[in-house]
């Protein structure tokens, strides 16, 4: 078999695997390669004690209508992700108070005195002129949402959206694409999550590029790309197999791309250096719950125990070692999204909460505040709990790397828009397809507009599989 490609893409996130369906659809012979036994990224689903479980926690705040659902429309699979709509079952609960979602519970845990400066902020987000969004994409959202509101709770629930979309704290969270993607939210409702698991998103992907007479190979870690005469001209895998290609696409880390695989001698120093003052999204800790039955149909819970703890937000005392009594965090279920999901008769209950870098030190405190925190928000599985996973950072970090971050390149006030990587790299025939470079959005949303970003880009090039012979010429 032949090593030579038109496109070899170097990871299997959602980055990764829409580029390459993007481009096998169009005719390209693409490669893609993945490190690890399982693939999808941070969308890895897979099997523990007989339970189908999720890397992360991700819901899909655009699912048929946004990226996700345009790249499966480009490679003729529009009914490839089975997507299960959020059917208004969600709510978000304040202390002791449970509210189902709306607009109107919202301006509801708001001092009455600062109501109709909050309204003004609700407001604002969809009144907003381009050019006055433009003014705020190195405006952090903290400074914007103050310069409505003073009520602390209001803080705490634009806080609790910005970080459960960015992973990333409202002091330094950029308003503009706060804006942005909490209009697009608003104005859409089709907050999804799929059957089957995470992976069923990239898994079409996948299956796209195979489908388009594409190769995806698992298990197969790259160790360098190879350079020669000033461009990336192919890959070298740990076991010294070679492949070739004009363009070379990374999906991952891409601070291990700039300095492991390709080498910062290759690169302009300013570039190398901005890449390595990037910082990444936050970390975050997954609870997962497994009932000896169903015991509540809800399928979505935002919980704020207090102003000082919203969810995905991480707390000095956090940093300092303290574990909080309660801490806010994002509660599904995706058993009620499909009940396949969790053993016959059972229900899987999970939820992301914001934490340190690592909590390995004091598991034991962390797992007894996420279950407080748990029954606060479920007191009817009080005597109904069957089984309890705790899965720390390091669990993504593992299986996904980048520190364990649960996004990539966090998108704040200092790397967005202009000042984020752009998809193109200033060494030519390499390029970036993931949460990390350009696009726009939520998590796996940033990450697909990514590739369709890089698409718009080599669609316009001629593969080279596709170039007349210069000798038969």
């Amino acid at each position: 078999m032949s090593n030579q490609y038109d496109a070899i893409v170097i990871g299997s996130g959602i980055g990764g695997g829409a580029i390459g369906a993007l481009l096998a659809h169009r005719g390209w012979n693409v490669l893609l390669l993945e490190r690890n036994k399982h693939m999808g990224g941070r969308c890895i689903s897979y099997e523990r004690n007989g339970v189908m479980m999720d890397l992360g926690w991700h819901f899909y705040c655009l699912s048929d209508k946004g990226p996700l659902q345009d790249v499966c429309n480009r490679v003729d699979m529009p009914d490839g992700i089975p997507w299960n709509q959020l059917d208004g079952t969600s709510y978000i609960q304040v202390g002791d108070v449970q509210r189902k979602y709306s607009k109107k519970s919202m301006m509801e845990v708001v001092a009455d005195d600062e109501r109709e400066n909050f309204e003004r902020l609700f407001k604002a987000v969809f009144t907003l002129s381009d050019d006055e969004l433009a003014e705020l994409w190195y405006v952090s959202v903290g400074d914007w949402v103050k310069s409505y509101t003073q009520d602390k709770m209001g803080y705490a629930l634009i806080e609790s959206f910005a970080a459960q979309y960015f992973c990333v704290p409202a002091k330094v969270a950029s308003a503009a694409e706060f804006i942005r993607a909490f209009r697009e939210v608003m104005s859409n409702r089709a907050t999804a999550y799929p059957s089957g698991g995470n992976f069923s998103v990239p898994l079409v992907y996948l299956d796209a590029i195979k489908k388009y007479n594409g190769t995806v190979k698992n298990e197969t870690p790259v160790e360098k790309i190879i350079v020669e005469n000033g461009a990336a001209v192919g890959v070298r895998t740990k076991d010294g197999e070679e492949f070739r290609a004009p363009v070379i696409i990374s999906n991952a880390d891409i601070k291990a791309t700039v300095n492991n695989f390709v080498g910062a001698e290759h690169l302009p120093k300013a570039y190398v250096d901005r890449i390595n003052e990037l910082t990444y999204s936050g970390h975050g800790v997954m609870l997962r719950v497994l009932c000896s039955e169903k015991i509540s149909e809800k399928q979505v819970v935002i919980y704020i125990p207090d102003a000082e703890n919203p969810p995905c937000k991480v707390t000095d005392e956090m940093m300092a070692g303290v574990v909080p009594k309660l801490i806010g965090g994002c509660f599904g279920s995706p058993s009620n999204f499909d009940e396949k999901l969790a053993p016959p008769g059972k229900q899987m209950i999970t939820s992301l909460h914001a934490c340190p870098p690592d909590i390995r030190e004091n598991m034991d405190e962390w797992r007894e505040s996420l279950m407080r925190s748990f029954y606060a928000v479920y007191p009817e599985a009080v005597g109904k709990v069957e089984k309890i996973w705790v899965d720390p950072p390091s669990l993504v970090k593992g299986m996904a790397g980048e520190t364990g971050a649960i996004i990539g390149i966090g998108q704040t006030v200092d790397q967005v828009h202009e000042k984020r990587p752009s998809v193109i790299s200033p060494l030519k025939g390499l390029y970036f397809a993931s949460s990390e470079a350009g696009g726009h959005g939520i998590g796996t949303e940033l990450a697909a507009t990514s590739a369709l970003e890089l698409f718009e880009t080599l669609s316009k090039m001629t593969p080279a599989s596709k170039q007349p012979d210069p000798i038969a010429a």
